[in-house]
């Protein structure tokens, strides 16, 4: 006797509103690019990192995570930090001082690029935080 059950099945590849969006390595990506664009905006006139590169830090930071699928939400929490780093160490060069040694000079500017914009770099990730916590409530 056949089985006459009909089931309707869905393709496991069909895109639901959840799964549209970054991933985790495209929110890496996206925020580490224009990061380093909004960087150089920043600091190719002067040499220095003014207000440009952090209020561009956070407003990258609340788009990816806007715009991150549900499931890599927790992409949008690292995103800022490796955001500013990544420009911080190629653009932000144009912004290292000029005296003392190499190695001196890219400590300086790490410690100073990190310093400097840290209430920046914690704001942009606790905005991301909070944007992320509110989305998986929803």
């Amino acid at each position: 006797m056949a089985n006459t059950q009909t089931t309707t099945a869905t393709p496991a590849d069909t895109k639901t509103a959840n799964d549209s969006g970054l991933t985790y390595s495209g929110a890496l990506w996206i925020s580490s690019v224009v990061m380093l664009l909004i960087m150089a905006v920043d600091v190719i006139p002067d040499s220095t990192i003014d207000f440009i590169a952090p209020v561009g830090l956070v407003l990258v930071a609340l788009g990816v995570a806007l715009t991150v699928r549900k499931a890599d939400l927790i992409a949008a929490v690292w995103t800022p930090m490796v955001a500013w780093f990544v420009a911080l160490m190629t653009v932000g060069q144009l912004a290292r001082p000029t005296a003392g040694s190499a190695k001196q000079r890219e400590l300086v500017l790490i410690l100073h690029g990190l310093a400097d914009h840290a209430w920046w770099i914690l704001g942009a990730t606790a905005l991301a935080a909070i944007v992320v916590a509110i989305r998986r409530l929803r």
